[in-house]
């Protein structure tokens, strides 16, 4: 080795024994330590900033994981919660007309009935008639009542094990009705309007009958068809039809037609007692 060589490598040795000396105590060699500083103190901050841009990167990755976990978490949930809701309200719904349907039963005990449910709807252009999951099987036949919390309609065609109803809504449905006041036994015709709002029309009522909007409209009986007393919907409008001969009114279906899934059909039915007014010796006839 040169001469010149060996003093390479000398200063090196030298500097980096006063490298190692200055790191592990800079008071020792001020100038020198000022040197080192200059040089390592940016390799040093950039080491720590890489560092801290890495655990940075790390947390930040880390949180997005965490966020992705929780947020598929409370997607799960909601959509069970969601299901839940659904469910609950479906629940509610059939639980509120099989109430109503109780409730019929129990204010008609003269009344035989058969339990059905809806099992289609006619999408045609009249859209007036449902089918139900009950027919010869369960004795049901032509003209036999279909109800809920109201007149719903009448049995059109009967089949092997489903039947046909004529919804009341439809101008093709004619069922005798009168109205159910104490001063006003006014009776007519009710049926579909011909309308889209799925309002009633009672036509063919005596001029001179007492009939005005909020009365009850129920079923007269006087068919023999189907029962009376039937709550068939509120008066919502009367007045004199277009030749001045008649009245007619407009009449609001008891019976949610559009909602209804559960229906009791009526298939038998005992006539309810008239009571009269007693006479002068206090003897009802």
């Amino acid at each position: 080795m040169s001469k010149k060589n060996m003093l390479y490598v000398l200063c090196a040795f030298v500097c980096l024994a006063l490298l190692i000396l200055a790191l592990a105590g800079r008071s020792r060699f001020p100038v020198f330590n000022r040197m080192v500083t200059a040089i390592i103190l940016p390799v040093e901050n950039g080491l720590t900033a890489l560092g801290h841009t890495s655990d940075s990167a790390r947390g930040y990755w880390r949180a997005m994981t965490v966020l992705q976990e929780e947020n598929a978490r409370l997607k799960k949930e909601i959509e069970e919660l969601r299901n839940a809701n659904v469910n609950m309200v479906s629940i509610e719904a059939e639980n509120r007309q099989l109430r109503e349907l109780v409730q019929y039963k129990a204010a008609h005990r003269t009344q035989t009935t058969v339990a059905a449910r809806i099992i289609a709807r006619n999408f045609g252009e009249l859209r007036d008639v449902v089918y139900i999951d009950a027919g010869e099987d369960k004795g049901l036949k032509r003209n036999m009542a279909v109800v809920n919390n109201g007149l719903v309609g009448v049995i059109d065609e009967v089949y092997g094990g489903y039947a046909r109803v004529l919804l009341i809504t439809s101008p093709r449905c004619r069922i005798g009705a009168r109205v159910l006041r104490l001063d006003s036994r006014a009776m007519g015709v009710t049926g579909g309007a011909n309308s889209t709002d799925g309002k009633l029309i009672m036509e063919h009522i005596y001029r001179e009958a007492s009939i005005k909007e909020g009365d009850i409209i129920i079923t007269s009986g006087i068919s023999g068809y189907h029962p009376e007393n039937i709550i068939i919907g509120v008066v919502t409008a009367a007045k004199l039809d277009s030749l001045g001969l008649a009245q007619q009114a407009q009449v609001q279906p008891a019976a949610s037609i559009a909602d209804v899934e559960e229906v009791l059909v009526v298939t038998a039915f005992t006539p309810e007692p008239k009571i009269r007014l007693a006479n002068e010796g206090g003897q009802a006839q």
